[in-house]
């Protein structure tokens, strides 16, 4: 299991050492996977998640989207700018169907297993 797991919304920030995840508006069955990767995931240390949902500061997410590590969004989120712009950055993966913008991004997420072996990557 992890030492913790900090969540951080808008217009909040944390300054502690650990890996950093934005979350970027994933729904309740989607957190929930997350959630469950975090809960059985071991020697990660501190995690910071910052989390945003439409409708939250885009100054705030894009602050945040250079501090992260690790990006997962919902790719069948009605913002399709924050989406298109997610599916670009290099360390994104995503929930959903990314439509049109799929062969730029295949790193598709389907269960708690695919968030773990991402996190280990990432680390």
């Amino acid at each position: 299991m992890t030492d913790s797991v900090i969540l951080v919304t808008d217009p909040d920030d944390i300054q502690v050492d650990g890996l950093r995840l934005l979350l970027v508006d994933l729904n309740i069955d989607q957190n929930q996977i997350v959630s469950d990767a975090l809960a059985r995931s071991d020697g990660f240390g501190s995690i910071v998640s910052y989390i945003w949902r439409s409708g939250d500061s885009v100054d705030w997410l894009l602050d945040k989207k250079h501090k992260s590590d690790l990006i997962i969004f919902n790719a069948d989120s009605e913002n399709d700018i924050i989406i298109g712009y997610m599916s670009a950055q290099k360390y994104s993966y995503y929930f959903g169907i990314l439509k049109i913008l799929s062969p730029a991004n295949n790193r598709n997420i389907y269960n708690a297993d695919d968030v773990t072996k991402i996190l280990n990557l990432t680390l």
